[in-house]
């Protein structure tokens, strides 16, 4: 599903986004923070979910980018590229480790606000720890309080139960080591339905 396709939503049909972060930190201490959200209708995941769910190395439970081997992390970047979504990537220049909390609410404020363009009716963020579960909702309740989040209903998610998350998971470190230089071939395998924005986080 391409740009044009995707903001259809607006109009047409749902669509719903699952939203993962990355880090990546740089060799001074200032790197990346990027903020993945995979976005297409509801009613065609069960599929997505399946051509997933088949990829899960024997005895393990879940796709985590970061504990794979090379071999399966291409193998994830062709399922994503072949999947009828579109991958929303905000990326935060300028992070630092102990502002990390500042740069996450800059790249959601943006991330937000582009997919409720897109005629997002629902997020799903993959939960973190309740304290910053909370945080994330206070956040979400000044956008809502200033007017800049209106239709769009927010929610958390675990990637061991929701195998949509696993996807912005793998998005995120791929467009990570695009950017920091490490390895851009997931990110080039992926290149169909992925679309980055960039901002300034400190």
């Amino acid at each position: 599903m391409g740009e044009s396709d995707a903001r259809l939503g607006a109009s047409g049909f749902t669509l719903r986004a699952w939203v993962d972060e990355s880090m990546q930190a740089g060799a001074t201490g200032v790197g990346l923070y990027l903020l993945a959200a995979a976005v297409t209708d509801p009613a065609s995941c069960e599929p997505m979910r399946d051509r997933l769910r088949a990829l899960v190395p024997k005895g393990k439970s879940r796709l985590h980018w970061r504990d794979e081997d090379d071999g399966l992390r291409r193998r994830i970047a062709d399922a994503v590229a072949g999947l009828d979504l579109t991958a929303l990537v905000v990326v935060g220049q300028g992070y630092v480790a102990r502002r990390q909390e500042r740069a996450r609410r800059v790249c959601m404020e943006r991330l937000f606000f582009e997919l409720e363009n897109m005629g997002t009716s629902s997020i799903t963020l993959e939960s973190r720890t309740p304290s910053l579960n909370a945080k994330d909702l206070a956040m979400v309740a000044g956008l809502r309080g200033r007017g800049s989040l209106k239709g769009v209903r927010v929610e958390f998610g675990l990637p061991s139960v929701e195998p949509m998350l696993w996807i912005p998971d793998a998005v995120a470190g791929a467009v990570g080591a695009a950017r920091s230089g490490r390895d851009g071939t997931a990110r080039d395998r992926m290149a169909a339905v992925v679309e980055e924005i960039t901002i300034v986080v400190r």
